[in-house]
């Protein structure tokens, strides 16, 4: 199998503030772009971190429109410390030159909400500071533009998955990375 490059990172979290909110489950996949590969996952559940709380409009997502995912998420909590430890170990071990690129949908709401829980426990945050590739704008320089949302109706959720669940949207995440570059692919290649 070839190198892994790049880390998908999804959160579920309290509320979209990263200095208020807190994280309730941090999912990663590891994978390679280039060779469309995927490697190890990343998967847990950390209680909320002391000074985080719950937004209202978060709240009630959760407890109305996501009840079964968020009691399988509180079913499987534990110390905040320990899966931010795990987390940063994950995203180095095996890490290329210069480490992982980290990946998002988007990055500007996951890596500060997750540099944010990191900062309040003492615990590195293991990217670079210029190492990290937004989903959309990656589809965006593939596909065009106006089509970087357009992937998401045509990749179908993974089956048995459950929408809200970081691990299984990292997992789609990727799949419409895939599907995007094998579009592109073929359609230099029909060119």
């Amino acid at each position: 199998m070839g190198e892994m490059t790049h880390i998908m990172v999804d959160s579920e979290t309290t509320g979209v503030t990263p200095d208020i909110a807190g994280i309730i489950q941090l999912a990663a996949i590891k994978f390679n772009p280039t060779t469309l590969q995927v490697g190890g996952t990343f998967d847990r559940c950390p209680m909320i971190l002391p000074r985080r709380r719950w937004d209202d409009s978060t709240r009630k997502f959760w407890q109305q429109d996501n009840r079964e995912v968020l009691k399988t998420i509180i079913a499987r909590q534990e110390p905040a410390r320990a899966v931010f430890q795990a987390f940063a170990d994950f995203c180095s071990e095996g890490a290329p030159f210069g480490g992982y690129v980290f990946v998002a949908k988007p990055v500007k709401f996951d890596w500060p909400m997750i540099e944010s829980n990191m900062l309040d426990l003492d615990i590195v945050f293991p990217f670079a500071h210029h190492r990290y590739l937004d989903m959309h704008s990656w589809i965006s320089g593939l596909r065009g533009a106006c089509d970087r949302t357009a992937i998401e109706d045509e990749v179908p959720f993974p089956a048995g998955g459950s929408k809200h669940n970081a691990l299984h949207d990292c997992a789609w995440q990727i799949d419409c990375m895939f599907a995007a570059k094998r579009g592109h692919v073929a359609a230099e290649i029909v060119q």
